[in-house]
């Protein structure tokens, strides 16, 4: 199969697309011009391997800025590409300057180009291939019942779970490991100049140097069940290890305050994951909070006790109308009227959106010269376009010298508040890591070793108990 890219950034997609054709010679302006490149090097293709392969164009069929192409003008380029002798199109999505639509992040509704692809299939009878977003079992095998395409094309999917299609297969759904679009793992750092990873995966691009461990007769205590708690318990388990589980809470950890805010609601996919492969395993849960003189029948204990929220020294700090994010996001409080946020990064400005949605009048306030930082490209303009929907007051450069009476002061100026969020960062939970070394083998992962996010946690804690 030769695939031929009018899809993206691409350059054959640039000479079709209004948006980065500006050309005055023959191949710009009219339609006709711009698509007169793009077909003669298919043609050519075409010619050169001279039916000894099937040739396909891969296209968007919207690039989903005000200039670029729609589908129109696609459907139009399928049917020429059609005549000259393609074996099959597949359908994309947006372009370099719409990236969130070409490699979608979880904001991005699922299969939303399904019904393009159900409209050009209606029309040309050549398979149609359909991509972008396309992580549920039911929704992709309704694609091919309904007749809405031909074939699916996975990619993310089969990163997060390289036997997707034999469990939909058996309809064994409940053991799929979903990707949930949130690209840290693998489009986040292939933009960085990094191997792909997964949040969902911890072998993920390291398959041949992760291989799971032969079995053990080991007896492991978790401490926590937050994501690094469940993976470590999860693996142990498949390896044959007795495992105890020792959680205060419910299960999940931070999951619950991360899906809270608008658009964030995949991160529970991969909750209701772990979840169920502890059940499955048959692990045991012991719902109660360790002490440090506690005693355990372990050879190793993994502490996986997470993270808490950085309270600053502002002084004034200790009022009631002075709120962590994290127990606005997780009880999911209604805040009215206005509302400062303290810290300016992924958890604050995530705090913004949040309240911003539910009509909250709220300012953003961070200490460094810019905020987001460490958010990917899949969603960083995303973020600033909602900030600017809900007319978020962003100050940078600016130190809270002080929480006064439903004010907060600045370095720089005043501004008056019915409630201040704090979003300050977080500090690791390991205290019991002390006293618990003096009697047992303990490993220390997740944010109670350093807070990251999910993808380091999940990683770490495989890696952890595949070396025991």
């Amino acid at each position: 199969m030769v695939e031929v890219h009018f899809a993206h950034g691409y350059l054959l997609h640039s000479f079709m697309s209004t948006h980065t054709n500006h050309r005055t010679d023959e191949y710009g302006g009219s339609f006709e011009n711009r698509i007169k490149y793009p077909m003669d090097v298919l043609k050519t293709v075409i010619d050169e391997v001279n039916g000894e392969v099937p040739v396909q164009i891969r296209v968007s069929v919207d690039e989903y800025v005000d200039d670029g192409m729609k589908f129109e003008e696609v459907k139009t380029v399928c049917h020429i590409a059609k005549e000259m002798g393609v074996a099959s199109i597949s359908l994309s999505a947006g372009c370099y300057d719409a990236v969130e639509y070409a490699i979608q992040p979880m904001f991005i509704p699922q299969g939303f180009i399904i019904p393009f692809a159900k409209e050009l299939k209606a029309e040309i009878d050549i398979p149609v291939i359909v991509a972008v977003r396309l992580n549920d079992a039911h929704l992709i095998e309704n694609v091919v019942e309904n007749d809405e395409a031909d074939i699916v094309a996975i990619g993310r999917g089969l990163i997060a779970d390289s036997l997707l299609i034999d469990k939909i297969k058996a309809h064994d759904y409940d053991n799929i490991r979903y990707c949930i679009a949130c690209n840290q793992g693998c489009i986040d750092r292939v933009l960085g100049g990094m191997p792909a990873h997964c949040m969902v995966n911890p072998v993920a691009g390291e398959e041949l140097t992760c291989k799971l461990k032969g079995k053990s007769d080991k007896k492991v205590v978790i401490i926590g069940a937050g994501p690094a708690g469940m993976e470590a318990a999860i693996t142990a388990a498949q390896r044959g290890m007795k495992v105890t589980v020792y959680e205060k809470g419910e299960l999940g950890g931070k999951f619950k305050a991360l899906s809270t805010p608008p658009e964030k609601d995949t991160f529970m996919m991969f909750d209701r994951y772990l979840v169920s492969q502890m059940k499955k395993y048959n692990i045991e849960v012991i719902n109660k909070e360790v002490k440090a003189d506690d005693e355990f029948a372990a050879d190793t204990i993994i502490l996986a006790t997470g993270s808490t929220q950085i309270i600053p020294p502002i002084q004034g700090i200790e009022q009631e109308f002075v709120l962590q994010a994290e127990d606005v996001l997780e009880n999911q409080k209604e805040l009215k009227g206005n509302v400062v946020v303290i810290g300016g990064g992924l958890v604050g400005t995530e705090t913004c959106k949040y309240l911003g949605n539910q009509g909250a009048h709220v300012t953003l306030v961070e200490m460094k010269d810019n905020i987001a930082d460490g958010i990917g490209a899949t969603f960083i303009g995303h973020m600033f376009a909602k900030l600017a929907e809900y007319q978020v007051d962003v100050k940078t450069s600016e130190t809270v010298k002080e929480i006064k009476n439903h004010e907060v002061v600045l370095s720089n100026t005043t501004v008056p508040c019915d409630y201040v969020v704090i979003a300050a960062g977080y500090k690791s939970r390991n205290e019991l890591a002390e006293e618990l070394s003096k009697k047992y083998d303990v490993k220390v992962v997740g944010d109670a070793a350093s807070p990251r996010r999910i993808l380091d946690a999940t990683a770490e804690a495989y890696r952890v108990i595949n070396g025991l």
